[in-house]
């Protein structure tokens, strides 16, 4: 697939800054007045608004970085394309190079982030100018888009980077360039706009058109508002790089917005050319992305944690998801008759590179989504966010800021029960065990959602990423370039970020 690039043009943050069309920051940039004539359009700055929803969500699904940081955060698991280096072992610095084989696990988030954030900023820039719809409602309805894909982007770099620049529609891009900001900043920056969405769309009853965002059920305005108190969660909650950081989180206000966030799956169906998860369409494709066996093992416990190149046996596992979620792979598996091929091949993938590269089994529960699956590859409902991982949230925010244990280990259990079939926690149990818990339903439940795998990871509730995993990935080298910065980079032993 490569119509992504006509919905993500490819831009950094230096593009952004000095305005559409203009890559030098020391150049005038002459289509100015041309875009500024038209953004003075009603129509054409609502267009601008609902085109940034597609640019946000194609950017927050596609390869880069998320299957990789899901095979470095030992979720995922593959020994070709878009893993490969980052699941050697021991682990190794991420090589950030302009012309390196990995260049896009750090350039793609950060162009596709910028590029959204600046169609963003040009459609509230453009109704702080008065720019008005046909009535208030349309505006501020159009107006929310912008700003969601504001937040969202800006959360996006917070998430990822170790640092950026902080680029909204206040900035003047023939002023001074602004300063790269560390990721504590950015995120800060984030949780302010999704503060004043939270506020704008407040009693909104506006509802999006399928054409608009084809999420099921219809996105409203309602949705808007509870996805942004869910989202500002996250931007708390996700942010810190390790445990001492997630410590030190303001629980207590993840806890309120949570207690405010969505009651709902967020599914959007693809279509295969605006609309689609590249997460899902190689997450869930077994001749491509496998499940790691250190997931399998937390289930059955009889998978060894590392596969070896031994073939072993199928386990059983009290967790229902065992069967319904995940697909071991073996020759004898039943040739399906209509939907996704069975997974046939028991490990793939050349054993030269790392035995422990493969795995057995793989995530079936999208696979009506898989690149393989005829008919409807691509085409199909799949989840950007679950109910789940806003229960989990605000159950550990909960138990962090000394909030209801039992409300919390409830929140735990709608997912832990309810489709794991596993036995119900109380509120009785001590932190450590509830953590636990929430650690296990997030790497069990949200697989294939939002790829956000590593921070989650990264959070330290269990000590699950190896030793030189990176935490967080460095400004790509050639915005580095075009920046005249020195080019640096995380990964290796001792050197995380």
């Amino acid at each position: 697939m490569t119509r992504f690039r006509k919905f993500c043009t490819i831009v950094g943050a230096a593009a952004v800054m000095a305005g559409s069309g203009c890559v030098d920051l020391e150049v005038t940039n002459p289509n100015a007045p041309d875009v500024e004539r038209a953004l003075a359009s009603a129509d054409v700055v609502k267009n601008l608004a609902i085109s940034t929803i597609s640019r946000w969500y194609l950017t927050s699904t596609y390869r880069e970085p998320y299957l990789t940081a899901s095979v470095t955060a030992d979720v995922h698991t593959t020994n070709t394309c878009f893993g490969r280096f980052s699941n050697l072992e021991p682990r190794i610095p991420y090589e950030n190079h302009s012309a390196g084989g990995d260049c896009l696990v750090a350039s793609a988030p950060w162009d596709f982030n910028y590029s959204t954030l600046g169609a963003a900023n040009d459609a509230l820039r453009a109704f702080g100018t008065g720019v008005a719809l046909a009535t208030a409602a349309e505006t501020a309805k159009y107006k929310h888009l912008a700003m969601f894909s504001q937040a969202a982007s800006m959360m996006n770099l917070a998430l990822w980077f170790d640092k950026a620049f902080i680029v909204d529609e206040t900035v003047d891009s023939d002023g001074p360039r602004p300063e790269l900001q560390p990721y504590s900043a950015v995120s800060a920056a984030a949780l302010a706009k999704w503060e004043a969405l939270i506020a704008s769309s407040a009693g909104n009853t506006a509802t999006y058109t399928q054409d608009e965002l084809p999420m099921v059920g219809n996105l409203t305005g309602a949705k808007i508002n509870k996805l942004a108190n869910t989202f500002a969660a996250m931007t708390l909650a996700y942010t810190p790089r390790n445990a001492t950081e997630n410590r030190a989180v303001n629980w207590g206000k993840v806890a309120s917005l949570a207690a405010n966030g969505i009651d709902f799956d967020m599914f959007v169906t693809g279509d295969n050319t605006n609309w689609y998860s590249y997460f899902n369409y190689y997450g869930n494709e077994h001749t491509w992305i496998r499940i790691d066996h250190r997931l399998i093992n937390l289930m059955d416990g009889t998978t060894p944690p590392k596969f070896n190149g031994t073939i072993p046996p199928k386990g059983t596992s009290p967790d229902a998801r065992y069967e319904s979620d995940f697909q071991y792979c073996q020759a004898s598996n039943p040739a399906p008759t209509t939907g996704q091929a069975s997974c046939q091949t028991p490990v793939i993938g050349d054993p030269s590179r790392g035995i422990y590269m493969q795995s057995t089994w793989f995530h079936s529960r999208y696979g009506h989504h898989a690149r393989t699956t005829p008919g409807t590859s691509a085409r199909t409902a799949v989840p950007y966010i679950l109910k789940a991982e806003n229960d989990l949230l605000r159950a550990e925010a909960l138990i962090r800021s000394g909030g209801s244990k039992t409300t919390a280990a409830t929140l735990i259990n709608n997912s832990r029960v309810t489709r794991g079939t596993l036995s119900a926690l109380t509120g009785a149990e001590d932190n450590a065990t509830l953590f636990a818990a929430i650690d296990y339903e997030r790497q069990v439940e949200l697989v294939s959602t939002n790829g956000l795998e590593l921070q989650r990871a990264r959070q330290g509730l269990t000590a699950r990423l190896q030793t030189g995993t990176w935490r967080h990935l460095p400004i790509p080298a050639k915005e580095l370039e075009t920046l005249g910065l020195p080019i640096y980079t995380f990964g290796g032993p001792g050197k995380e970020q």
